[in-house]
């Protein structure tokens, strides 16, 4: 991982998340795998040490840039200092 901020927009509770080229790489690969193995698959995304997500992968990604939207009942914040710290 490269990056990780806040979403801008109003209200927004998402983080953006920018990964080194190795990482895309490696992001791209765990969502090619996910389409793969359809729709009741799901990519498990865990940040510091705790699964944040379980998504449905309708298309592989492509580039170094996603953004993870945050339940309202979390703090987009805590996520990014999470992602910081590894």
């Amino acid at each position: 991982m490269k990056d990780a901020t806040i979403a801008e927009g109003e209200g927004s509770n998402a983080v953006d998340v920018t990964f080194t080229e190795d990482g895309a790489v490696v992001f791209n690969a765990l969502t090619v795998k996910a389409v793969q193995a359809g729709d009741s698959a799901r990519l498990i995304i865990k940040i510091g040490g705790e699964i944040q997500a379980a998504v449905v992968v309708m298309e592989a990604m492509e580039g170094d840039h996603v953004q993870i939207s945050v339940s309202p009942d979390d703090n987009a914040q805590k996520i990014v200092d999470l992602i910081h710290k590894g």
